[in-house]
């Protein structure tokens, strides 16, 4: 039996070991943790269905290959289409759909003061807050429940909202505030409920279809036919919850353009034969209406409608991006050109953590960095507490979020985010003799070390992580070669070289293609390699770039 390896992971999964113990005594079951992709990477993305996927993808590798013979998830994971050769045998267990207010004050969500900070990654609950309270603040949050209630305690948030169901599992129910109403607060589809995948016709999948609890089953499947019907690359903040009973299923369901915008609300009965058919119409229905919302185009900009942009940033790193061209009617068509991979040797890095507290700085220049020290942190067996010993400096506003998220206050974060700006602003603190750790890419810019070397610093620079090249796909090189991709987004100078591997002489591209590049560095990058350049962010970030193609489109029209 293949499982995420948290805390709560494994407690469903010994849960469903005592279920299939009782139907079928005979069968032993292994518990075998596996780490996903969405586990590894602490930013993971809601933004295409392989979004929910990130935290599934390994498992249903590893039954396919038969490595397990049964993946174990949380159905509000588990991606609307399953790949081939795998089926969803059975549903069980949803405890308790509801979401929770945990607040150190005790304070319910109508009676926590203005300005108060609500901790939550998930776009669907920060939608619900914003339409409930929009004078309340959203912090970024994530991470497993323990980790989530200590930044409570620590006073980094006043609120998390949780769900229900892991802090029944996890015997914590009482750190619970509040129950929040489903019938409002209107839960991710398949939340509460425990999904089980086994390998099409496996002998195995006759055993654990006999846990299959058929009305729950049926209202899962029609809240996944809800949202499948908003495409696998939904971003949306979209609740949607269903009931059956007396033959017939009830769905609430609730949806917004973005995270700002009002919620569009409805609820619906059908009889059970009809269900999940007339979820995926009333979906569609929903789709039309936010299509016409005002609130759809922020700013009521249109200039990006129709807009076919190219991603180029690592999978599980876009969802930002997507979200806000959606937001404003462009279409993103997502292909990385690179990925993030281990370095090729851990030890320089381990060494380095192991004696932290010999470190005056320690400076990140990318969110991968951060990603790749806080693992290690954990894999060494050492709290995020040596990283918050020392000083801490972030290149950029994301990077700097990234370390807040896990605890972590950057002392510097520079006003222009790049390598030049954040090595004068360290420079000006006087940086003579100071130790200076530099996790960053195994590929990345001399710039800052040699620049802190000059001013007097020990910089000790190792390898966080890797970036390897991917080739484009070839229906997207083939739209780009031939004019149909109105914009190609370039965030890093690592995916303008990727881009140019996979597309080879950039003049090969049409002139009305064009190009955007986060910062002058990136754009460089790109000119050095006969790469044009024709919008350059004047902020660094990814607001910046989406503003930048914005008053650019403006300006032509």
């Amino acid at each position: 039996m293949g499982t995420r390896g948290s805390v709560l992971a494994l407690a469903q999964a010994e849960r469903v070991v005592v279920a299939l113990e009782r139907v079928a005594p005979e069968q032993r079951w292994t518990i075998v943790p596996v780490v996903t992709t969405g586990d590894r990477d602490r930013a993971t993305s809601l933004t295409i269905l392989g979004g929910s996927g990130v935290f599934v993808k390994e498992l249903h590798e590893a039954l396919l290959v038969g490595e397990i013979d049964l993946a174990v998830h949380s159905a509000k994971d588990l991606p609307t289409h399953l790949p081939r050769g795998l089926q969803l045998v059975a549903v069980l267990g949803r405890d308790d759909v509801r979401d929770v207010l945990v607040s150190r004050s005790g304070a319910t969500l109508a009676t926590l003061p203005p300005g108060a900070r609500i901790g939550t990654s998930s776009r669907r609950r920060r939608a619900m807050v914003t339409a409930l309270r929009p004078d309340i603040a959203l912090e970024e949050v994530r991470g497993n429940v323990d980790t989530r209630l200590r930044k409570l305690e620590e006073g980094v948030v006043d609120g998390l909202i949780l769900a229900a169901a892991g802090l029944v599992r996890l015997g914590r129910v009482d750190v619970i505030t509040e129950y929040l109403d489903p019938d409002i607060f209107v839960p991710a589809p398949g939340q509460g409920a425990l999904a089980l995948v086994c390998r099409a016709a496996d002998p195995v999948a006759a055993i654990v279809a006999q846990l299959d609890e058929p009305d729950l089953h049926l209202a899962v499947a029609v809240e996944r036919s809800f949202l499948g019907a908003f495409g696998s690359g939904c971003s949306l903040p979209l609740g949607a919850y269903a009931t059956v009973a007396h033959g017939r299923v009830t769905l609430r369901v609730a949806v917004a353009a973005s995270e700002r915008s009002p919620l569009l609300r409805r609820q619906a009965s059908w009889l059970a034969s009809d269900a999940i058919e007339a979820a995926a119409a009333l979906a569609r229905e929903i789709q039309g209406e936010l299509g016409g919302a005002e609130s759809w185009q922020p700013g009521r900009s249109t200039f990006l409608a129709g807009r076919r942009v190219l991603i180029l940033r690592p999978l599980g790193q876009e969802r930002d991006l997507v979200e806000r061209l959606r937001a404003l009617k462009a279409v993103p068509i997502v292909a990385p050109a690179i990925r993030i991979v281990p370095p090729d040797d851990w030890e320089p890095l381990d060494r380095a953590l192991a004696e932290l507290e010999r470190f005056d700085w320690v400076v990140f220049t990318s969110v991968n960095g951060v990603r790749a020290v806080l693992d290690r942190l954990v894999m060494l067996g050492r709290s995020f507490d040596a990283l918050r010993a020392v000083q801490v400096a972030a290149i950029g506003p994301g990077t700097a979020r990234e370390l807040t998220a896990h605890g972590v206050t950057p002392r510097l974060v520079p006003r222009t985010y790049v390598a030049e700006a954040l090595a004068a602003d360290l420079i000006a603190r006087s940086v003579v003799n100071a130790r200076i750790l530099l996790p960053r890419a195994a590929e990345a810019r001399d710039v800052l070390p040699r620049a802190l070397a000059e001013a007097g610093a020990h910089v000790v620079v190792v390898p966080a992580y890797r970036t390897q090249y991917l080739p484009l796909p070839e229906d997207v090189r083939r739209d780009l070669i031939s004019g149909r991709i109105d914009w190609v987004l370039l965030t890093a100078s690592s995916t303008v070289r990727s881009l140019v591997a996979a597309v080879g002489d950039f003049a090969h591209v049409p002139s009305h293609v064009r190009v955007a590049a986060i910062g002058p560095v990136t754009a460089a990058t790109a000119r050095e390699l006969h790469v044009r350049v024709d919008v350059i962010a004047e902020r660094q970030t990814i607001d910046g770039i989406v503003e930048a193609i914005v008053r650019a489109e403006g300006s032509s029209r």
